[in-house]
């Protein structure tokens, strides 16, 4: 890099913007911290006033550190981007800025001898290697201040320290001691981060183990509306294309070349490459998710700590740490850089072009019932209570075959996570509470997701008891060994109430971010994106302040309970409104349950999510006269979404096979956990259709229960009645925000995916489409 800026000071500025923890030096008896740097890339760089108003393109390359395509890749595209050998992409640095952060060279050097693992970190026995986390055996992608749900076994490093304000320059004063020692990288990268203007999109570049997808694209945790939906949509409908035309003969033509590695890595374990990419939320693709991830934090708004940029992760499958050393494999390399070249070239084109989304509405009007009981305020949080932190951490070693350790849960733990993490090797891993009652179970090669993107997995339980549990780990391979860490955070309080949480001063060292938040606001954010209809400005009932009534053409309005009482969904004996949401269950009396079975019965279209399916097992109307309460069921998942989808009913028009996830949990305040800690509300498949209706998805109860029954549950479908009356259901797409887990950076107003957004846009009966520099480009629902 120092002789590329040398020859091109024009164009390229590499420089320091911090330091990592560093491993200790053997040779030099000294820690050896290491310089995180950034790459920018741009014409005339030196001109800062351009610089600064140009939109930047942010590649993050390697956080982990075994993870080698993304700095591999990246540096080979900044060296041909100024070598002239990249023409399309060269011709955006008039408009565009590129930068290439350098995230984990602690991951990168430790494969050097001079630096000694024998400490509480890591194995003794550990080759010198590649290393996912860095010095401090952290994760780097978890140690970013996310919106939403905060693992207690995290370091959220946040440097405008504990008031979340920066009143200093660099890291603030009062950044408490542990993230300094701990997590300095992450301080100075986000720090770094929110000096720079108009940052716009970007890719953290990551790898995985195998996967039927040589590549997958992963969106973020966050909210987007139906403008940004589209946007990232279309951004990698064009990269999907791209890769398949690049890659797709080459990996059919190595496929012996990968049953052979996969033989050798894991003992004939694990797909093939089928496709050369696949992309949706986390979930949807590498089967979890979680929190404190650098493209969450970077694409909240900068309003609630983040960068605001349309971000993504990427994941390139055989690029993780499987051998105690990974070993060089020309054909491999070649087709992962090939891979990320191209997914910089086209997240880099995709940052000029304009994409731009509608919803045409076919006139029709719709309200949704209004009420502030699904608002969420940190006015209303109690903190009056004592919140503590107990932490372990130990190694184990698996020596062809299995090794148990315990875990001890102390008295009042209102909460536990537990963290496995393979240093090398393959291995499954059993807890046990103090009862020996099995609780968890992972396996890398039989969970949900399509590709094996970790080597080790995050457990998070709530009220679990206390005493000593058990943690069992075996290795796939009997011939083989592996090494663990386990480390375990216990979270205590004293809390007691409904909206008692955690104190984040105590647990974490941040005050709690002030906010206001409602599910809700999802249905204003919509309305702006209707063409054909009256655009009705600010919230409300439809009766006053300037706003069209309850029913003009092409509207969303909403509508309040007693409203609904009083009669507000009907004219005469004729539906007021064509389309009625419900996401709620309040303020359901007999008058209120009334008033929407006779708007059904008049010919209306009632769309219930979440907690609001509950109410037709009480609704009196033809459309669901024959479910009962008992057909109903509410449960909690680990996130809301589907098992099984059937492709050819009308909700599921425009969906892709791959898409499940109906909103992503975290941003939420959901805690994510195995066991669930997210509402699904569904209804016996049976009785649904014995009352006529058609099941568009299913969603399972315990979907990850390897060791029994996972009961199905209808999440998706369509109720019909002779006299026209319609009833559509999701279970689960806008609940209301989570305040009693630890979230000190507040909450977002909702987070459905792009298949929740469809699904309910195709309940509704509207058409969605999207239009790429002027030109219609893709419709959904016509």
């Amino acid at each position: 890099m120092a002789e590329l800026t040398s020859r091109h000071s024009d164009r390229l500025r590499f420089h320091s913007i911090g330091e990592s923890p560093g491993f200790y030096n053997a040779f030099e008896g000294v820690d050896d911290p290491k310089d995180i740097f950034v790459a920018e890339v741009t014409n005339n760089i030196a001109d800062e006033p351009s610089f600064s108003e140009k939109d930047k393109v942010v590649f993050v390359l390697s956080i982990h550190g075994d993870e080698r395509s993304g700095v591999e890749s990246g540096t080979r595209f900044i060296e041909r981007l100024l070598e002239g050998q990249e023409p399309a992409v060269e011709s955006l640095l008039d408009d565009l800025v590129l930068l290439f952060v350098y995230a984990n060279p602690d991951g990168w050097v430790a494969q050097n001898q001079q630096y000694e693992f024998s400490t509480d970190y890591w194995d003794a026995d550990t080759e010198n290697s590649f290393k996912r986390q860095t010095a401090t055996d952290v994760d780097p992608n978890r140690l970013y201040p996310t919106v939403g749900w905060i693992n207690p076994s995290h370091y959220p490093a946040e440097p405008n320290g504990l008031n979340l304000v920066d009143d200093e320059p660099g890291v603030d004063s009062d950044v408490v001691s542990r993230y300094t020692e701990v997590a300095p990288d992450a301080l100075d990268i986000v720090e770094h981060l929110r000096g720079y203007d108009n940052l716009a999109y970007g890719s953290d570049l990551h790898g995985m183990f195998t996967s039927p997808d040589f590549i997958e694209g992963l969106l973020v945790n966050d909210q987007y509306d139906h403008q940004e939906l589209h946007d990232i949509y279309e951004m990698n409908r064009r990269l999907d294309e791209r890769l398949e035309s690049l890659l797709g003969d080459r990996l059919d033509a190595s496929r012996s070349k990968f049953e052979d590695l996969n033989e050798t890595l894991t003992g004939d374990r694990g797909p093939v490459p089928e496709e050369a990419y696949a992309y949706g939320t986390i979930l949807d693709t590498i089967g979890y998710t979680t929190s404190g991830t650098l493209i969450s934090w970077m694409s909240h708004p900068p309003e609630q700590g983040g960068l605001g940029v349309t971000m993504m992760a990427h994941e390139m499958g055989w690029d993780n740490r499987a051998e105690p050393r990974i070993e060089y494999r020309p054909w491999l390399v070649d087709l992962q850089v090939d891979g990320y070249k191209e997914v910089i070239r086209a997240v880099s084109e995709h940052a000029v072009r304009s994409v731009d989304a509608t919803i045409e509405t076919g006139s029709e009007s719709t309200a949704y019932v209004e009420t502030d009981a699904v608002q969420r305020t940190s006015a209303a949080l109690d903190f009056d209570h004592v919140t503590d932190r107990v932490t372990s951490r130990q190694t184990v070693t698996v020596d062809r075959g299995r090794n148990s350790t315990t875990l001890s849960v102390p008295d009042g733990a209102s909460s536990i996570s537990v963290s496995v993490r393979l240093n090398h090797g393959f291995a499954k891993a059993t807890l046990r509470n103090p009862s020996g009652e099995r609780v968890r179970h992972f396996n890398p090669f039989a969970g949900p997701g399509r590709s094996t993107s970790e080597n080790g997995v995050e457990w998070v339980l709530e009220d679990p008891p206390a005493g000593e549990w058990n943690l069992t780990l075996t290795p796939l391979k009997e011939t083989t060994s592996a090494t663990a860490t386990v480390s375990s955070t216990a979270l205590l309080s004293d809390a007691d109430g409904s909206v008692s949480a955690p104190n984040p001063v105590e647990a974490l060292g941040y005050q709690q971010r002030s906010y206001s938040v409602s599910p809700l606001a999802y249905f204003e954010d919509y309305e702006a994106f209707v063409t054909d209809g009256v655009h009705s400005g600010q919230g409300g009932n439809g009766n006053g302040g300037g706003r069209p009534p309850v029913g003009a053409p092409g509207t969303l309005e909403g509508v309040g309970i007693d409203a609904v009482r009083d009669g507000a969904l009907l004219r005469g004996q004729q539906p007021a409104v064509d389309n009625l949401v419900l996401t709620h269950a309040h303020g359901a009396d007999q008058s209120y349950l009334e008033k929407l079975a006779a708007y059904v019965d008049a010919g209306g279209t009632l769309v219930v999510t979440d907690r609001a399916v509950e109410l037709l097992g009480d609704l009196d109307a033809e459309a669901t006269a024959d479910i009962s309460p008992q057909d109903i069921h509410t449960f909690q998942l680990f996130s809301g979404f589907l098992g099984e989808k059937d492709l050819d009913h009308p909700l599921m028009d425009g969906v892709r096979p791959i898409q499940a996830e109906l909103w992503k949990p975290a941003p939420m305040g959901y805690p994510i956990s195995f066991r669930g800690a997210t509402p699904f509300t569904g209804i016996d498949p049976e009785a649904f259709a014995a009352a006529g209706g058609t099941a568009a998805g299913i969603a399972y109860e315990n979907p990850f229960n390897f060791f029994g029954e996972r009961t199905p549950w209808v999440g998706a479908g369509t109720l019909s009645a002779d006299n026209g009356g319609t009833v559509q259901l999701v279970g689960a797409l806008l609940p209301p925000g989570k305040q009693t887990s630890l979230h000190p950076f507040g909450l977002r107003e909702y987070t459905v995916s792009f298949l929740g957004h469809t699904v309910l846009t195709n309940a509704l009966g509207f058409v969605q489409k999207r239009y790429v520099n002027g030109d219609l480009v893709k419709t959904f629902g016509d």
